[in-house]
């Protein structure tokens, strides 16, 4: 089982960061840094790798993996609301042999059989920033 954390970990919970990152380890145990996106407001990133996720009870559990074409296209599916909560993209790596060696570092964890991570958060109300017309 594909497992992450947020990079929340590292950094203060007041950054807002922690909802806008997520970490992936690949079974080499390298980590891949990830932007979260809603299905429908993900930005077609031509040859990026992706991950589908389905988010229940704190839990992010891989419903898909793969990568972009190289025209951008979206994979089919990404959109639909039933089939995915986020839509996690790896933006360092766009291009060819790389792209493809982070692909396959994530997708080999995808056999292994390993405790779900559970991400565990207080929800604090948004803070409202007030922009000062000029």
């Amino acid at each position: 089982m594909m497992q992450g954390y947020p990079l929340s970990a590292t950094l203060p919970e007041e950054s807002g960061l922690g909802d806008r990152f997520w970490y992936w380890r690949g079974a080499s145990g390298q980590s891949y840094i990830h932007s979260i996106y809603a299905p429908d407001l993900c930005p077609p990133v031509a040859g990026a790798v992706f991950v589908i996720v389905r988010k229940t009870l704190g839990v992010r559990t891989v419903v898909a993996l793969g990568r972009f074409g190289t025209d951008g296209q979206r994979p089919e599916g990404m959109s639909a609301p039933t089939a995915s909560d986020e839509v996690h993209v790896h933006l360092l790596t766009r291009e060819g042999e790389a792209a493809e060696r982070v692909l396959g570092d994530l997708a080999a964890t995808l056999g292994e059989s390993a405790a779900p991570h559970v991400e565990l958060k207080v929800w604090r109300k948004p803070v409202q920033l007030e922009l000062l017309a000029a």
